[in-house]
């Protein structure tokens, strides 16, 4: 896709009008082909979108929602949940502002009957061979013993020692191959220290019982969610796990194509609130 400068996006809207009757607005940059793919998908085209715009961010995203005269033209701007929705804060209240209840856009992705597809045309399965070689349940039963933990403990050290790296350091640096044939996957131990740095991180700007409380109140938070793993990652941890967990199976899809993949098949139903915004804003809220 062609990378037009900032200058040019009230351009480019205005270009598009005549093929939406909303405009969509987005963090990622580079990203619009994806999340128009997804948004027709998740409205199983009941509103057409044709361009999605991304600003660049999620404060772009907020300070744009901020100013658009909805009574002008009707929008949806998009944010993910990140760390704040970990910690439990509040959306701000903006009218046409959506803020995913997940870590990011890459958590509504993981379905097993879309992943099951996926391994089956990959590895010239049926369906329900490819459901029981995936093990998808087993897979989240490994993961939720684990990334909920690291994940408070995350969301603690970002509110109080935000300069300390997080999420930024991806899932690579905790994972392990224990021999050259073996599949790569999550190290538990590798999870358990990263957790005791980060909060040793935040106990250094805070008593160590605060940040006990703070850090045990979010992770019952995380552990009450209809899906834990929604407080994990998408983007930088689940998807690369899934990756790492496909090639474990010979199947050595692009993880671009996967992502694109996941977007466009699979339960409609896991973007429902997504959809359900977006029919909202397409009537005027």
């Amino acid at each position: 896709m062609i990378k037009w400068p900032s200058r040019a996006v009230s351009a480019i809207r205005k270009l598009f009008e005549p093929l939406q009757e909303i405009d969509v607005y987005v963090e990622d940059t580079n990203d619009e082909n994806f999340y128009r793919a997804l948004l027709n998908y998740a409205s199983d085209g009941e509103v057409p979108i044709a361009r999605v715009f991304a600003l660049g961010g999620a404060k772009a995203v907020i300070q744009e929602s901020r100013q658009h005269d909805h009574k002008k033209r009707r929008a949806l701007f998009i944010i993910d949940g990140d760390l704040y929705w970990v910690r439990g804060l509040a959306s701000p209240a903006i009218k046409g502002l959506f803020r995913l209840d997940a870590y990011c856009i890459e958590n509504l992705l993981l379905c097993e009957e879309a992943l099951s597809l996926i391994l089956a045309q990959e590895l010239s399965l049926s369906q329900e061979e490819a459901k029981n070689r995936l093990g998808y349940q087993q897979w989240r039963e490994n993961l939720l013993a684990h990334l909920p933990a690291l994940f408070s403990a995350y969301a603690v050290s970002n509110e109080y020692a935000p300069a300390y790296a997080t999420v930024s350091n991806g899932v690579g640096v905790l994972c392990s191959q224990p021999t050259r044939s073996s599949p790569t996957a999550l190290d538990p131990y590798k999870v358990r220290h990263a957790t005791t740095e980060a909060l040793a991180a935040a106990a250094a700007v805070l008593p160590q019982q605060k940040i006990g409380e703070r850090y045990q109140a979010i992770h019952d938070r995380i552990l009450a969610l209809a899906d834990p793993l929604a407080a994990v990652s998408g983007k930088d941890f689940l998807l690369p796990l899934m990756d790492f967990h496909f090639h474990s199976h010979a199947c050595k899809v692009k993880r671009k194509a996967l992502r694109m993949r996941l977007a466009t098949a699979g339960r409609r139903d896991r973007f429902q609130p997504l959809s359900h915004a977006l029919s909202q804003a397409s009537k005027g809220f």
